[in-house]
C-alpha cells in the first residue's frame, strides 16, 4: 500500500479535504492510506510524529498557497 502525506497550510485545509475525498476509491481499494498532521492525537510529539510520517511517506503531497506562507515547522524541516 502507498502511503500518501498531506504538507500543507492550516489555511488550505478545505481544499486539502477535498482532494483527500476525491482520494477516497483509492483508499476504499486499498491502494493508498493517507495522513495530515490534524491525525496527531492531543499529548503526542508532534514534530516527532511529522518526522516519522514524513520519513515513511511514499509520497508527499505538498499544497502550496499563494495566500499564505509556509509555518516555521516547514521552514525548519
Amino acid at each position: 500500500m502507498t502511503t500518501l502525506v498531506f504538507s500543507y497550510s492550516h489555511a488550505d485545509e478545505a481544499q486539502r479535504n477535498e482532494l483527500e475525498k476525491h482520494l477516497s476509491p483509492l483508499k476504499r481499494m486499498g491502494k493508498i492510506t493517507t495522513w495530515h498532521d490534524r491525525r496527531i492525537v492531543p499529548g503526542q510529539e508532534f514534530e516527532h510524529q511529522i518526522d516519522h510520517y514524513f520519513s515513511q511517506a511514499d509520497i508527499i503531497l505538498l499544497l502550496i498557497s499563494t495566500d499564505e506562507s509556509p509555518n516555521d515547522f516547514g521552514k525548519n524541516h
